[in-house]
Protein backbone atom coordinates (compact mmCIF):
# COMPACT_ATOMS: atom_id res chain seq x y z
CA UNK A 1 0.00 0.00 0.00
CA UNK A 2 1.49 3.37 -0.67
CA UNK A 3 1.34 5.94 1.92
CA UNK A 4 1.85 9.89 0.47
CA UNK A 5 3.83 12.53 2.83
CA UNK A 6 1.07 14.95 1.87
CA UNK A 7 1.77 18.20 3.70
CA UNK A 8 3.26 16.64 6.87
CA UNK A 9 4.26 19.63 9.27
CA UNK A 10 7.51 20.57 9.39
CA UNK A 11 8.82 22.10 12.78
CA UNK A 12 10.68 25.40 13.10
CA UNK A 13 14.39 26.01 13.62
CA UNK A 14 15.29 27.79 16.57
CA UNK A 15 18.60 29.97 16.52
CA UNK A 16 20.96 29.09 19.59
CA UNK A 17 23.36 32.80 20.19
CA UNK A 18 26.01 32.23 22.50
CA UNK A 19 26.64 34.82 24.79
CA UNK A 20 29.47 35.75 26.11
CA UNK A 21 31.01 37.32 29.44
CA UNK A 22 33.13 40.86 29.57
CA UNK A 23 34.75 40.40 33.10
CA UNK A 24 35.74 44.25 34.15
CA UNK A 25 37.69 45.63 37.25
CA UNK A 26 35.95 46.67 40.18
CA UNK A 27 35.34 50.39 39.92
CA UNK A 28 36.21 50.86 43.86
CA UNK A 29 37.36 49.53 46.47
CA UNK A 30 41.28 47.54 46.22
CA UNK A 31 42.81 47.76 42.85
CA UNK A 32 42.92 44.67 40.87
CA UNK A 33 46.64 43.21 40.41
CA UNK A 34 47.29 42.31 37.08
CA UNK A 35 50.01 40.20 37.59
CA UNK A 36 47.29 37.61 39.23
CA UNK A 37 44.70 36.35 37.38
CA UNK A 38 41.18 36.85 38.19
CA UNK A 39 39.09 33.89 39.85
CA UNK A 40 36.54 32.78 37.48
CA UNK A 41 33.24 34.07 38.08
CA UNK A 42 30.42 31.77 38.43
CA UNK A 43 27.67 32.35 36.08
CA UNK A 44 24.19 30.59 35.27
CA UNK A 45 22.57 30.84 32.13
CA UNK A 46 18.89 31.29 31.99
CA UNK A 47 17.50 28.38 29.70
CA UNK A 48 16.81 29.57 25.95
CA UNK A 49 13.42 28.20 26.46
CA UNK A 50 11.12 27.99 29.29
CA UNK A 51 8.72 24.44 29.45
CA UNK A 52 6.26 24.73 32.15
CA UNK A 53 4.52 21.47 33.47
CA UNK A 54 2.17 19.79 32.48
CA UNK A 55 -0.67 19.75 35.37
CA UNK A 56 -4.06 18.03 35.08
CA UNK A 57 -5.04 21.92 35.15
CA UNK A 58 -3.48 23.09 32.44
CA UNK A 59 -4.46 19.89 30.13
CA UNK A 60 -8.00 19.83 30.99
CA UNK A 61 -8.38 23.74 30.43
CA UNK A 62 -6.55 23.54 27.09
CA UNK A 63 -8.83 24.29 24.14
CA UNK A 64 -5.96 21.99 21.74
CA UNK A 65 -3.47 19.35 22.01
CA UNK A 66 -1.21 21.98 19.90
CA UNK A 67 -1.48 23.98 22.84
CA UNK A 68 0.12 21.21 24.88
CA UNK A 69 3.02 20.10 22.67
CA UNK A 70 5.60 22.56 23.64
CA UNK A 71 4.72 21.67 27.70
CA UNK A 72 7.45 18.95 29.33
CA UNK A 73 6.35 16.70 32.50
CA UNK A 74 7.27 17.89 36.30
CA UNK A 75 10.65 15.96 35.31
CA UNK A 76 11.37 15.82 32.03
CA UNK A 77 13.01 18.43 29.90
CA UNK A 78 12.81 18.63 26.01
CA UNK A 79 15.48 19.72 23.48
CA UNK A 80 15.55 22.64 21.23
CA UNK A 81 13.06 22.24 18.21
CA UNK A 82 14.82 20.82 15.08
CA UNK A 83 13.39 20.41 11.39
CA UNK A 84 13.40 16.47 12.68
CA UNK A 85 10.14 15.69 12.56
CA UNK A 86 10.77 13.15 15.44
CA UNK A 87 11.68 15.90 17.54
CA UNK A 88 7.66 15.72 19.50
CA UNK A 89 9.28 12.34 20.56
CA UNK A 90 12.19 14.08 22.66
CA UNK A 91 9.30 14.72 25.37
CA UNK A 92 9.48 11.12 26.17
CA UNK A 93 12.68 10.61 26.83
CA UNK A 94 13.46 8.19 30.18
CA UNK A 95 9.14 7.59 30.21
CA UNK A 96 9.75 3.77 29.07
CA UNK A 97 12.36 0.92 30.19
CA UNK A 98 13.92 -1.66 27.83
CA UNK A 99 11.73 -3.93 28.93
CA UNK A 100 8.09 -2.09 28.40
CA UNK A 101 9.91 -1.03 24.80
CA UNK A 102 10.29 -4.28 23.46
CA UNK A 103 7.12 -5.63 25.03
CA UNK A 104 4.73 -3.39 23.05
CA UNK A 105 7.16 -3.67 19.96
CA UNK A 106 6.84 -7.41 19.99
CA UNK A 107 3.74 -8.37 21.08
CA UNK A 108 1.28 -5.51 19.60
CA UNK A 109 3.04 -2.83 17.66
CA UNK A 110 5.69 -5.38 15.27
CA UNK A 111 4.65 -8.48 15.94
CA UNK A 112 6.12 -9.11 12.29
CA UNK A 113 9.86 -8.13 13.53
CA UNK A 114 10.52 -5.99 10.95
CA UNK A 115 11.57 -2.95 12.81
CA UNK A 116 14.65 -4.34 14.82
CA UNK A 117 16.90 -4.50 11.98
CA UNK A 118 16.61 -0.45 12.16
CA UNK A 119 17.57 -0.16 16.18
CA UNK A 120 20.75 -0.47 17.34
CA UNK A 121 19.34 -0.96 21.37
CA UNK A 122 21.41 -1.51 25.00
CA UNK A 123 20.09 -0.99 28.27
CA UNK A 124 20.19 2.87 28.10
CA UNK A 125 19.15 3.79 24.60
CA UNK A 126 17.84 2.83 21.68
CA UNK A 127 19.43 4.49 18.31
CA UNK A 128 16.62 4.63 15.35
CA UNK A 129 18.46 4.55 11.66
CA UNK A 130 16.99 5.71 8.47
CA UNK A 131 17.80 2.32 7.41
CA UNK A 132 18.90 -1.17 7.66
CA UNK A 133 22.15 -0.58 6.19
CA UNK A 134 22.70 3.45 6.76
CA UNK A 135 24.44 3.89 10.34
CA UNK A 136 26.28 6.69 10.40
CA UNK A 137 23.24 9.33 11.35
CA UNK A 138 20.31 8.14 13.41
CA UNK A 139 17.04 9.61 12.78
CA UNK A 140 16.15 9.54 16.70
CA UNK A 141 17.68 8.72 19.91
CA UNK A 142 15.44 7.48 22.70
CA UNK A 143 16.53 7.35 26.22
CA UNK A 144 15.53 4.38 28.52
CA UNK A 145 14.13 4.61 31.88
CA UNK A 146 16.08 2.38 34.22
CA UNK A 147 14.64 -0.73 35.17
CA UNK A 148 11.14 -0.08 37.56
CA UNK A 149 12.17 3.83 37.24
CA UNK A 150 9.97 5.10 34.20
CA UNK A 151 9.31 9.36 34.38
CA UNK A 152 5.73 9.98 33.97
CA UNK A 153 5.26 10.41 30.26
CA UNK A 154 3.42 14.26 29.08
CA UNK A 155 -0.51 12.82 28.42
CA UNK A 156 -2.95 15.49 27.97
CA UNK A 157 -5.82 12.51 27.93
CA UNK A 158 -7.16 11.02 30.77
CA UNK A 159 -7.42 7.10 32.09
CA UNK A 160 -11.31 5.17 32.74
CA UNK A 161 -9.93 4.83 36.57
CA UNK A 162 -8.84 8.89 36.50
CA UNK A 163 -12.55 9.91 35.33
CA UNK A 164 -14.20 7.28 37.54
CA UNK A 165 -12.63 8.81 40.40
CA UNK A 166 -14.20 11.69 40.21
CA UNK A 167 -17.75 12.84 41.63
CA UNK A 168 -20.81 12.78 38.71
CA UNK A 169 -24.00 13.96 39.08
CA UNK A 170 -26.47 11.21 38.56
CA UNK A 171 -27.47 12.24 35.54
CA UNK A 172 -24.30 13.16 33.69
CA UNK A 173 -22.28 9.95 34.50
CA UNK A 174 -20.06 11.47 31.42
CA UNK A 175 -19.36 14.77 33.10
CA UNK A 176 -16.28 16.16 31.91
CA UNK A 177 -14.98 13.46 29.44
CA UNK A 178 -13.93 14.75 26.05
CA UNK A 179 -14.84 12.75 22.90
CA UNK A 180 -13.55 12.95 19.89
CA UNK A 181 -16.36 10.99 17.36
CA UNK A 182 -14.89 10.78 13.60
CA UNK A 183 -17.75 9.01 11.24
CA UNK A 184 -15.77 7.31 9.17
CA UNK A 185 -15.96 8.28 4.89
CA UNK A 186 -17.12 10.93 3.20
CA UNK A 187 -19.98 10.00 1.74
CA UNK A 188 -22.35 12.18 -0.43
CA UNK A 189 -20.62 13.10 -4.21
CA UNK A 190 -17.42 11.30 -3.07
CA UNK A 191 -18.85 7.92 -2.09
CA UNK A 192 -18.38 6.34 -5.63
CA UNK A 193 -14.59 7.55 -5.74
CA UNK A 194 -14.01 6.08 -1.88
CA UNK A 195 -15.99 2.76 -3.58
CA UNK A 196 -18.56 3.26 -0.33
CA UNK A 197 -21.40 3.27 -2.11
CA UNK A 198 -23.23 0.07 -3.21
CA UNK A 199 -27.01 -1.20 -4.53
CA UNK A 200 -28.46 -4.48 -3.79
CA UNK A 201 -31.28 -6.43 -6.17
CA UNK A 202 -32.33 -2.78 -7.70
CA UNK A 203 -32.71 -1.11 -4.68
CA UNK A 204 -31.63 2.09 -3.47
CA UNK A 205 -28.22 2.57 -2.66
CA UNK A 206 -26.46 2.85 0.99
CA UNK A 207 -23.22 5.19 1.36
CA UNK A 208 -21.29 4.28 4.35
CA UNK A 209 -20.07 7.92 4.72
CA UNK A 210 -23.61 8.69 4.94
CA UNK A 211 -24.76 6.13 7.12
CA UNK A 212 -21.77 7.06 9.73
CA UNK A 213 -22.75 10.93 9.56
CA UNK A 214 -26.48 10.37 10.83
CA UNK A 215 -24.75 8.06 13.86
CA UNK A 216 -22.42 10.36 14.12
CA UNK A 217 -24.95 12.99 14.90
CA UNK A 218 -27.08 10.72 17.08
CA UNK A 219 -23.96 9.77 19.22
CA UNK A 220 -22.69 13.51 19.96
CA UNK A 221 -26.09 14.40 21.57
CA UNK A 222 -26.21 11.29 23.50
CA UNK A 223 -23.13 12.01 24.94
CA UNK A 224 -24.03 15.52 25.43
CA UNK A 225 -26.96 14.56 27.28
CA UNK A 226 -24.57 12.24 29.54
CA UNK A 227 -22.47 15.43 30.51
CA UNK A 228 -19.78 14.78 28.12
CA UNK A 229 -17.75 17.57 26.03
CA UNK A 230 -17.96 16.24 22.71
CA UNK A 231 -16.36 17.26 19.24
CA UNK A 232 -17.48 16.02 15.66
CA UNK A 233 -14.59 15.90 13.19
CA UNK A 234 -17.40 16.26 10.26
CA UNK A 235 -20.84 17.52 10.12
CA UNK A 236 -21.45 17.04 6.36
CA UNK A 237 -20.69 15.07 3.57
CA UNK A 238 -17.81 17.19 2.52
CA UNK A 239 -14.10 16.26 2.59
CA UNK A 240 -12.50 17.86 5.44
CA UNK A 241 -9.21 18.06 4.08
CA UNK A 242 -8.66 21.51 1.47
CA UNK A 243 -7.30 19.42 -0.90
CA UNK A 244 -8.66 17.66 -3.87
CA UNK A 245 -7.56 14.61 -6.00
CA UNK A 246 -5.80 16.91 -9.32
CA UNK A 247 -3.56 18.35 -5.94
CA UNK A 248 -2.80 15.25 -5.66
CA UNK A 249 -0.94 14.33 -9.23
CA UNK A 250 2.24 15.79 -8.76
CA UNK A 251 2.74 13.20 -5.46
CA UNK A 252 0.94 10.32 -7.51
CA UNK A 253 3.26 10.94 -11.08
CA UNK A 254 6.17 10.97 -8.41
CA UNK A 255 5.54 7.58 -6.19
CA UNK A 256 4.47 5.78 -9.52
CA UNK A 257 7.93 6.57 -10.69
CA UNK A 258 9.68 6.19 -7.73
CA UNK A 259 8.24 2.18 -7.80
CA UNK A 260 9.17 2.22 -11.34
CA UNK A 261 11.45 -0.76 -12.67
CA UNK A 262 11.88 1.59 -15.51
CA UNK A 263 14.81 3.94 -14.70
CA UNK A 264 14.70 5.86 -17.88
CA UNK A 265 10.87 7.57 -16.64
CA UNK A 266 12.48 9.50 -14.57
CA UNK A 267 13.89 12.08 -17.66
CA UNK A 268 10.38 12.14 -18.97
CA UNK A 269 8.32 15.50 -18.77
CA UNK A 270 5.18 15.53 -16.12
CA UNK A 271 2.53 15.99 -19.06
CA UNK A 272 4.72 12.47 -20.60
CA UNK A 273 4.09 10.53 -17.48
CA UNK A 274 0.75 11.50 -17.04
CA UNK A 275 0.07 10.40 -20.17
CA UNK A 276 1.83 6.77 -19.72
CA UNK A 277 0.33 6.09 -16.45
CA UNK A 278 -3.18 7.12 -17.74
CA UNK A 279 -5.60 5.79 -15.40
CA UNK A 280 -3.90 4.57 -12.62
CA UNK A 281 -2.20 8.34 -12.28
CA UNK A 282 -5.66 9.39 -11.42
CA UNK A 283 -6.58 6.29 -9.25
CA UNK A 284 -3.87 7.04 -7.01
CA UNK A 285 -4.06 10.75 -6.96
CA UNK A 286 -7.90 9.67 -5.53
CA UNK A 287 -6.71 7.65 -3.30
CA UNK A 288 -4.00 9.76 -1.50
CA UNK A 289 -6.75 12.41 -1.52
CA UNK A 290 -9.48 10.42 0.39
CA UNK A 291 -7.79 7.57 2.43
CA UNK A 292 -4.23 9.92 2.98
CA UNK A 293 -5.08 13.42 3.01
CA UNK A 294 -8.41 13.30 4.13
CA UNK A 295 -7.15 11.08 7.15
CA UNK A 296 -4.29 13.27 8.04
CA UNK A 297 -6.25 16.48 7.93
CA UNK A 298 -8.73 15.23 10.68
CA UNK A 299 -5.78 14.12 12.30
CA UNK A 300 -4.68 17.97 12.31
CA UNK A 301 -8.26 19.08 12.99
CA UNK A 302 -8.31 17.07 16.10
CA UNK A 303 -5.12 18.22 17.61
CA UNK A 304 -5.54 21.98 16.44
CA UNK A 305 -9.28 21.76 18.02
CA UNK A 306 -10.06 20.01 21.13
CA UNK A 307 -8.22 17.54 23.97
CA UNK A 308 -9.96 14.48 23.57
CA UNK A 309 -9.83 11.51 26.49
CA UNK A 310 -10.81 9.13 23.57
CA UNK A 311 -11.93 8.79 20.06
CA UNK A 312 -14.40 7.05 18.23
CA UNK A 313 -14.22 6.41 14.58
CA UNK A 314 -17.62 5.26 13.34
CA UNK A 315 -17.79 2.52 10.51
CA UNK A 316 -19.76 -0.47 9.49
CA UNK A 317 -18.36 -3.50 8.56
CA UNK A 318 -19.40 -5.72 5.31
CA UNK A 319 -18.21 -9.33 3.82
CA UNK A 320 -15.77 -9.37 0.80
CA UNK A 321 -18.80 -9.81 -1.49
CA UNK A 322 -20.26 -6.96 -0.62
CA UNK A 323 -18.13 -4.82 -3.62
CA UNK A 324 -20.14 -7.37 -6.02
CA UNK A 325 -23.60 -6.52 -4.66
CA UNK A 326 -24.46 -9.88 -2.50
CA UNK A 327 -25.96 -9.93 0.11
CA UNK A 328 -25.17 -12.67 2.81
CA UNK A 329 -27.08 -14.15 6.08
CA UNK A 330 -23.72 -13.66 8.02
CA UNK A 331 -23.51 -10.62 10.62
CA UNK A 332 -20.79 -9.83 13.23
CA UNK A 333 -19.11 -6.96 14.96
CA UNK A 334 -15.24 -6.43 15.09
CA UNK A 335 -13.62 -3.26 17.10
CA UNK A 336 -10.05 -1.97 16.53
CA UNK A 337 -7.31 -0.78 18.44
CA UNK A 338 -4.08 0.60 17.30
CA UNK A 339 -1.03 -1.84 16.25
CA UNK A 340 -0.14 -4.86 14.53
CA UNK A 341 2.07 -2.99 11.67
CA UNK A 342 2.89 -5.43 8.77
CA UNK A 343 5.60 -6.08 7.38
CA UNK A 344 5.37 -3.44 3.96
CA UNK A 345 4.03 -0.95 6.48
CA UNK A 346 7.25 -1.12 8.76
CA UNK A 347 9.61 -0.52 6.33
CA UNK A 348 8.09 3.38 5.30
CA UNK A 349 9.85 6.05 8.03
CA UNK A 350 6.84 7.54 8.28
CA UNK A 351 5.15 4.48 9.49
CA UNK A 352 8.29 3.90 12.02
CA UNK A 353 7.56 7.32 13.83
CA UNK A 354 4.13 7.38 14.13
CA UNK A 355 4.40 3.90 15.34
CA UNK A 356 6.92 4.67 18.00
CA UNK A 357 5.35 7.94 18.81
CA UNK A 358 1.85 5.66 19.60
CA UNK A 359 4.02 3.24 21.52
CA UNK A 360 5.30 6.15 24.37
CA UNK A 361 2.13 8.14 24.12
CA UNK A 362 0.62 5.71 26.62
CA UNK A 363 -2.91 5.27 25.21
CA UNK A 364 -2.47 1.11 24.40
CA UNK A 365 -4.13 0.12 27.27
CA UNK A 366 -6.78 2.58 27.33
CA UNK A 367 -8.07 1.53 23.61
CA UNK A 368 -7.94 -2.27 24.47
CA UNK A 369 -10.32 -1.46 27.88
CA UNK A 370 -12.33 1.16 26.31
CA UNK A 371 -12.98 -1.33 23.15
CA UNK A 372 -13.34 -4.05 25.09
CA UNK A 373 -16.62 -2.53 27.55
CA UNK A 374 -17.87 -0.89 23.90
CA UNK A 375 -17.86 -4.51 22.37
CA UNK A 376 -19.63 -6.45 25.59
CA UNK A 377 -22.52 -3.81 25.35
CA UNK A 378 -22.61 -4.15 21.82
CA UNK A 379 -22.71 -8.36 22.17
CA UNK A 380 -25.36 -7.42 24.88
CA UNK A 381 -27.80 -5.39 22.55
CA UNK A 382 -27.24 -7.30 18.93
CA UNK A 383 -26.31 -10.59 20.03
CA UNK A 384 -23.92 -11.25 17.27
CA UNK A 385 -20.61 -12.89 17.49
CA UNK A 386 -16.79 -11.52 16.50
CA UNK A 387 -15.27 -11.41 13.17
CA UNK A 388 -12.98 -13.79 13.87
CA UNK A 389 -9.48 -12.07 13.02
CA UNK A 390 -7.23 -13.40 15.44
CA UNK A 391 -3.97 -13.23 14.97
CA UNK A 392 -3.49 -12.98 11.38
CA UNK A 393 -1.56 -11.34 8.41
CA UNK A 394 -3.10 -7.92 9.45
CA UNK A 395 -4.37 -8.02 13.60
CA UNK A 396 -3.10 -9.28 16.47
CA UNK A 397 -5.59 -10.29 19.46
CA UNK A 398 -5.08 -7.72 22.04
CA UNK A 399 -6.76 -9.36 25.03
CA UNK A 400 -6.85 -12.80 25.73
CA UNK A 401 -10.28 -14.90 25.15
CA UNK A 402 -11.53 -11.99 23.55
CA UNK A 403 -11.74 -12.06 19.82
CA UNK A 404 -14.01 -8.74 19.35
CA UNK A 405 -11.04 -6.37 19.70
CA UNK A 406 -8.05 -6.84 17.89
CA UNK A 407 -5.04 -4.45 16.75
CA UNK A 408 -4.87 -3.49 12.89
CA UNK A 409 -2.43 -0.16 11.57
CA UNK A 410 -5.65 1.58 10.76
CA UNK A 411 -5.04 5.03 9.12
CA UNK A 412 -7.16 6.86 11.98
CA UNK A 413 -5.92 4.39 14.73
CA UNK A 414 -2.05 5.39 13.38
CA UNK A 415 -2.76 9.24 12.85
CA UNK A 416 -5.01 9.98 15.62
CA UNK A 417 -3.00 11.40 19.09
CA UNK A 418 -4.33 9.84 21.93
CA UNK A 419 -5.99 6.44 22.56
CA UNK A 420 -8.40 5.85 19.24
CA UNK A 421 -11.02 2.93 19.19
CA UNK A 422 -12.28 2.14 15.76
CA UNK A 423 -16.04 0.45 16.18
CA UNK A 424 -16.99 -1.39 12.92
CA UNK A 425 -20.38 -3.36 14.01
CA UNK A 426 -22.71 -5.17 11.34
CA UNK A 427 -22.26 -6.46 8.27
CA UNK A 428 -23.30 -3.91 5.51
CA UNK A 429 -24.68 -6.64 3.16
CA UNK A 430 -25.99 -8.73 5.88
CA UNK A 431 -29.68 -9.27 4.66
CA UNK A 432 -31.83 -7.85 7.79
CA UNK A 433 -29.03 -5.16 8.18
CA UNK A 434 -29.14 -3.48 4.47
CA UNK A 435 -33.30 -2.97 5.05
CA UNK A 436 -32.37 -1.35 7.65
CA UNK A 437 -30.09 1.03 6.62
CA UNK A 438 -32.66 1.50 4.11
CA UNK A 439 -34.94 2.44 6.44
CA UNK A 440 -33.06 5.00 7.95
CA UNK A 441 -33.33 6.65 11.14
CA UNK A 442 -36.89 6.41 12.32
CA UNK A 443 -38.70 6.33 16.19
CA UNK A 444 -40.31 3.47 17.39
CA UNK A 445 -40.14 -0.22 16.29
CA UNK A 446 -40.39 -1.53 12.43
CA UNK A 447 -40.82 -4.57 11.20
CA UNK A 448 -38.13 -6.60 8.90
CA UNK A 449 -38.48 -10.24 7.99
CA UNK A 450 -41.30 -11.00 10.64
CA UNK A 451 -39.33 -9.49 13.95
CA UNK A 452 -39.41 -5.62 15.30
CA UNK A 453 -36.41 -3.76 14.74
CA UNK A 454 -35.75 -0.15 16.47
CA UNK A 455 -33.53 2.38 14.30
CA UNK A 456 -30.34 0.40 13.63
CA UNK A 457 -28.65 4.10 13.78
CA UNK A 458 -29.68 4.47 17.46
CA UNK A 459 -28.76 1.01 18.22
CA UNK A 460 -25.52 1.32 17.20
CA UNK A 461 -24.90 5.13 18.72
CA UNK A 462 -26.50 3.66 21.96
CA UNK A 463 -24.04 1.05 22.31
CA UNK A 464 -21.33 3.02 21.57
CA UNK A 465 -22.90 5.79 24.76
CA UNK A 466 -23.67 2.71 26.96
CA UNK A 467 -19.58 1.24 26.29
CA UNK A 468 -18.56 4.41 26.93
CA UNK A 469 -20.07 4.67 30.22
CA UNK A 470 -19.19 1.32 31.66
CA UNK A 471 -15.74 2.37 30.45
CA UNK A 472 -15.67 5.47 32.00
CA UNK A 473 -17.67 4.63 34.93
CA UNK A 474 -18.24 1.27 35.51
CA UNK A 475 -21.82 1.00 35.12
CA UNK A 476 -23.68 -1.63 33.39
CA UNK A 477 -26.51 0.05 31.86
CA UNK A 478 -28.13 -1.65 28.80
CA UNK A 479 -28.55 0.14 25.80
CA UNK A 480 -31.69 1.18 24.79
CA UNK A 481 -32.63 3.84 21.89
CA UNK A 482 -33.93 7.23 23.80
CA UNK A 483 -32.39 9.95 21.46
CA UNK A 484 -34.80 11.40 18.90
CA UNK A 485 -34.76 11.25 14.80
CA UNK A 486 -31.92 12.50 13.66
CA UNK A 487 -31.80 14.67 10.00
CA UNK A 488 -30.22 12.60 7.08
CA UNK A 489 -27.06 14.22 5.65
CA UNK A 490 -28.19 17.61 4.05
CA UNK A 491 -31.62 17.84 5.86
CA UNK A 492 -32.75 19.77 8.61
CA UNK A 493 -35.64 18.22 11.43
Amino acid sequence: MLWGSSRLTVYGVMALLGVGTLLCPSLGGNPVDSSTPPAPVQTIDPPLVSYPPVTPWISWSAHSINELLHLKTATGSPRIPTPNEWFPLDLYQGTITRQQFEQKLHTLYDPFGVLPAYLDINDSRVVIYPSTTERRVPQFVLEFAPPNQPKAPMRWFRTPEEIRAETHPLDKPLNGLRVAIDPGHIGGPWAQMEERSTRYRGSAPVQEGDLNLITGRILKQELTNLGATVFVVRDSTEPVTPYRPNDMIPEARDLLVAHSSHASLKALPPDKLNLLFGARLMDLAEFLFYRCSEIKERGNRIRDNFVPDITVTLYIDATPGSGRGRLTPGNANIFFVGGSYTKTEMADPEMQRRCVYKMLEGGSDIEAEVAADIAAVFTQKTGLGPVKYGDSATTRSVIPGNSYVVARNLAANREYDGPVVCTEPYFMNNQIVYQRLLAGDYDGQRRFDGKDYGSIFREYADCVAQGLVKAYTGSTVIAGATTPAAPAPGQTK
